[in-house]
């Protein structure tokens, strides 16, 4: 085996892994299963990560990591206003969970919600992977108040910490209700906050 199919072989054990946790829990989610969707041997999954956990924590820092990146992370480095771009962003979001049956929500929160409380690991990785989005947030709001765009009484990390917590909560009361309209009125308040603390053109 070359190292590029090596490399492509542990990838998609983490993809063919990270759907079907995101399906069952990372407790319900069978290797058996898993190893079905990646066409891979158990031989295979054990060359790469020495358990399961240790699996659960390369999703959580090779997958999820990225998922939040790619969402929250890049688009805000070059974002011009940042307000515009967090609400946005969330609406695609949403607009993807609409279509899923069931509605599953945040990947990163339902592991989170699942392993933290018994696992160090699932907890520190997981933190981490919150306190960069967090940080993302509070930076772009904190470089759009220094230009003027937000209101000079907003702290920049309590915005931050609001946001990401009003995100994850339409998720988790999405997934709770499995009712689409939920992730509607979600996006909603959320561009109901984001245009209160935007410093108006007029």
């Amino acid at each position: 085996m070359t190292g590029q199919e090596t490399v492509a072989t542990r990838q998609r054990l983490l993809e063919a892994g990270q759907a079907e946790v995101y399906l069952h829990g990372f407790q319900g989610a069978s290797l058996a299963a898993i190893l079905e969707r990646a066409q891979a041997t158990k031989g295979a999954f054990f060359h790469y990560f020495a358990s399961k956990k240790e699996f659960g924590y390369a999703l959580v820092d090779e997958i999820l990591a990225q998922m939040i990146a790619a969402q929250w992370v890049t688009p805000l480095e070059t974002s011009n206003d940042p307000l515009e771009t967090i609400g946005t962003e969330f609406e695609r979001g949403i607009e993807l969970l609409k279509t899923q049956q069931p509605i599953l929500g945040c990947p990163l929160n339902n592991l989170a919600q699942e392993m933290n409380p018994l696992d160090t690991g699932f907890r520190d990785r997981t933190t981490r992977v919150f306190q960069t989005w967090r940080e993302a947030y509070r930076s772009a709001l904190t470089r759009a108040q220094y230009r003027g765009n937000i209101a000079p009484a907003v702290h920049p990390s309590d915005a931050a910490h609001l946001l990401v917590a009003q995100i994850e909560g339409t998720l988790s009361l999405a997934r709770n209700s499995q009712d689409p309209e939920t992730l509607t009125t979600g996006a909603r308040a959320l561009r109901s906050y984001l245009t209160s603390i935007r410093v108006s053109d007029s």
